[in-house]
């Protein structure tokens, strides 16, 4: 034999043994999946409240009325003198539907005319509760009220009744200084309370 012939034969088998090699070992067996972390988020969770708890909402105390003094020095109020007629004021207004809703924040009472300290009323809505007592002579007794914006001296309401009983005054201006010019005749006692709906505390 040649030497080249078996340099052919060695290189056919050591082919043919590789082939064989290769065809013999099973085929490698995937291992487990190894799971893919997901990078770390940046924004934190927001907290999560039971659906069961909702804030409860308290309701605003009511004022307690404070009482409105007649003035001893009002000689540098605007407007110290009541009109002739008050008339021109209108009658009482319509009451509130709601009376439940009605909050007094201050009053007078007195038995004599006057002018009174001033006063601030923060409410957008509020009104003049009037009611006048007469016993002595009721057919002469004669109420007459206004009640004035401090800044600008204008009459805001006012209001005129004869006889003993009642008016009411609607007023929607607030968050200002006010004062009260009364007169009376043959009035033996008179109140006026100044009321709120709870809606505008």
């Amino acid at each position: 034999m040649d030497k080249g012939d078996i340099l052919s034969i060695l290189a056919a088998l050591i082919i043919v043994s590789l082939v064989a090699v290769v065809l013999q070992f099973p085929a490698a067996e995937a291992g487990p999946e190894v799971p893919v972390t997901a990078p770390a988020k940046t924004t934190p969770e927001p907290p999560v409240t039971p659906p069961s708890v909702t804030p409860s909402v308290t309701p605003p105390e009511p004022p307690r009325p404070f009482r409105i003094s007649y003035a001893s020095e009002f000689w540098d109020y605007p407007c110290i003198h009541l009109p002739d007629n008050l008339m021109s004021y209108g009658g009482s207004d319509p009451l509130w539907k709601n009376s439940t809703e009605i909050v007094p924040f201050a009053y007078i009472e007195e038995g004599k005319g006057g002018i009174t300290e001033t006063f601030h009323v923060p409410y957008a809505v509020w009104r003049l509760n009037c009611s006048v007592s007469a016993t002595i002579r009721p057919e002469a007794a004669y109420f007459r009220m206004a009640l004035v914006d401090l800044k600008s001296g204008a009459i805001v309401k006012g209001a005129e009744l004869r006889y003993p009983g009642s008016i009411i005054k609607n007023v929607q201006r607030g968050g200002k200084e006010f004062y009260l010019i009364v007169g009376l005749d043959e009035v033996d006692s008179y109140r006026i309370t100044l009321e709120t709906l709870t809606g505008y505390l």
